[in-house]
């Protein structure tokens, strides 16, 4: 059976570098300090906060695919003075020129942002507006809609701070293992994914469970529980969203998305409560590994008992606590030239 330990080297080795954080950091802040001070968008530019896994702290180190490291991305959303009378395809572009003006060599316009690819990172910048329908909400510019959708991404953050709070701090380490098991074991699914897993463990995690071991098989069994029917009759669930009323966060999946998801989440339940009751280490960790991925360990040999067999609680505050990721509170200043120039 896995220690806490395990999990919490684990967490650690999923989780961004340092130097990823840092690349990050710089070059967010470098961005929004040119917008804020552009000789002309910093006339309908209000204020930029993060978004997305980052601002949540649920990112995880960046993916290889085929043998080659992807960028990590992170999210930064625009507060602009843009009125629902300005038609969403003009406000994204004026957006791109914008940044393509402080010489950004790649940037795309995508449905409601632009991309920012760097060297070592790609930005999704969205421009948003407030909602007057909703106190302290906000409407994002859809141009293949040419619609104002209503969003609410600081109100997610806000959300999963107290989510994890509720939890003792074990919310964000157990929504890190689900994203890394579901980028492990189902790499080509589209959905779920995100946010929509974020979700789905604040529903259903148990909130006085402090083993990383259990709260993430519980997680997975508690999946296969609730949405048996769904899976049964080929349907998506609904599940709200915690700060966009009336929407559902599944209302893209797909329903085959979806089963292939359960599936995997069934399958895996069984396979850890096997692993549970092999008396072979070595047998119990190649199962443990069929989840999780060969990242997933024994544990480093370590002095001391204590460190070696964490108690649950102090385990869990270090990994909400100390492993978490932290951008600097103050914007970098930015240089003649973005990094990642051309």
């Amino acid at each position: 059976m896995p220690t806490q330990q395990q999990f919490i080297d684990f967490l650690r080795e999923i989780e961004p570098s340092p130097s990823t954080t840092a690349v990050c950091s710089s070059a967010h802040n470098t961005l929004r300090a040119n917008l804020a001070g552009h000789a002309t968008y910093s006339l309908i530019h209000d204020n930029t906060f993060l978004s997305g896994s980052y601002a949540r702290d649920t990112a995880l180190r960046p993916r290889m695919t085929n043998g080659v490291l992807r960028r990590p991305d992170v999210d930064i959303i625009v507060v602009t003075k843009h009125k629902r009378t300005d038609t969403p395809s003009d406000v994204i572009k004026s957006l791109h020129r914008a940044v393509k003006s402080l010489g950004y060599a790649s940037v795309e316009s995508n449905r409601r942002s632009i991309c920012v690819t760097l060297t070592s990172v790609e930005m999704d910048v969205v421009p948003i507006i407030p909602n007057p329908w909703q106190t302290g909400g906000w409407l994002i510019a859809d141009k293949s809609t040419q619609e104002w959708i209503p969003t609410n991404p600081m109100g997610h953050t806000d959300w999963a701070i107290k989510i994890n709070k509720k939890a003792n701090g074990n919310f964000k380490p157990l929504v890190k293992l689900v994203k890394w098991w579901r980028r492990e074991n189902l790499p080509n699914l589209r959905r779920p994914k995100g946010f929509i897993l974020e979700t789905i463990v604040a529903e259903l995690m148990d909130y006085k469970e402090t083993r990383y071991e259990e709260l993430f098989v519980k997680l997975l069994e508690r999946i296969v529980s609730e949405y048996a029917w769904n899976a049964l009759l080929g349907t998506v669930p609904s599940l709200a969203d915690p700060s966009v009323e009336g929407n559902n966060v599944f209302s893209r999946v797909q329903a085959d998305e979806f089963k292939r998801f359960y599936d995997m989440a069934e399958k895996h339940a069984k396979l850890i409560r096997r692993a549970q009751k092999e008396p072979d280490a070595d047998k119990a960790l190649g199962m443990w590994q069929q989840v999780f991925g060969d990242r997933f360990r024994k544990s480093a040999p370590r002095s001391g008992s204590l460190l070696r067999d964490a108690a649950p609680a102090s385990a869990a505050t270090a990994a909400a606590g100390g492993l978490g990721i932290g951008f600097p509170a103050r914007a970098v200043t930015p240089p003649n030239k973005p990094p990642g120039f051309a």
